[in-house]
């Protein structure tokens, strides 16, 4: 396959990391750590933090559908909170591995409370990297699993099930979405790259925590694969909203049983 393989190097990391900041906004890590910064673990290490994310957005829901704060479940705001954070987490390591051979290790990476928009992610003043050597699509999916869902996610969605009743496959579905949409937009913005972007995904995606979650499906009318989930985030219940374009409730494919929306 034609992943770049190059020299592991911050210079080289933050070239990779602006070239692939102009897919779009969900591939954009801060240069910098800014002030009031907390090393990406303390999501997990603080519930104080986590639990005032999870207020955040519930609060942000509410304004959106203008509706009190209690008129949007908090799991509802638990599981958008994290497929946020999953998509966050997966663009800049997915594309920069994909696009350049290397890439930021997610769990070295720091974020803000404070701020005006949703949470996003900076570099560390020491930068910790992740580099692709001979391996190809498998070692690159390799890496994904380890540092992105194992590193992250995986003790994240454990710190917000710990604070909010929700299902654990309907976060992992979460993160099966994420990831898909990475690749997309991989694909999309990166043509050549558009096999290998599918290819990591199905690797990933093949195995646990994320299989039987989602696959794609054969390409519709304008010959583009789609991928279609077994689970859903729950938007839906938000006052207003609807389901998104891979949600299991849009297409002929079931609910996993117990994951169904209630």
């Amino acid at each position: 396959m034609g992943i770049p393989e190059v020299p592991m190097s911050e210079s080289r990391l933050r070239a990779a990391l602006t070239d692939i900041g102009a897919i779009n906004p969900f591939f954009v890590l801060a240069p910098e750590r800014c002030t009031a910064i907390h090393p990406v673990s303390d999501l997990w290490n603080r519930p104080d933090l986590l639990a005032a994310e999870v207020t955040d957005v519930r609060d942000r829901l509410a304004d959106s559908a203008a509706v009190p704060a209690s008129g949007v479940e908090k799991r509802v705001a638990a599981s958008l909170l994290y497929q946020g954070l999953a998509t966050r987490v997966l663009c800049p390591v997915v594309g920069s591995l994909l696009c350049h051979g290397h890439g930021p290790d997610p769990t070295a990476l720091y974020w803000s409370p404070s701020r005006t928009g949703p949470l996003s992610f900076a570099l560390g003043s020491e930068t910790a990297l992740l580099s692709l050597g001979e391996g190809g699509l498998d070692e690159a999916a390799a890496l994904v699993r380890v540092y992105a869902l194992e590193g992250v996610l995986a003790p994240l969605g454990a710190a917000l099930r710990a604070h909010v009743t929700v299902a654990p496959r309907l976060l992992w579905g979460n993160v099966a979405s994420a990831l898909a949409g990475a690749v997309t937009a991989v694909a999309a913005a990166r043509p050549h790259r558009a096999g290998e972007a599918r290819g990591l995904a199905e690797r990933v995606l093949a195995r646990a925590p994320l299989a039987g979650l989602g696959e794609f499906v054969p390409p519709q009318a304008d010959g583009h694969p789609v991928f279609v989930r077994t689970t859903c985030c729950l938007y839906y219940r938000v006052p207003g909203g609807g389901t998104c374009g891979d949600c299991a409730l849009s297409s002929s494919r079931a609910p996993t049983s117990g994951d169904a929306p209630r």
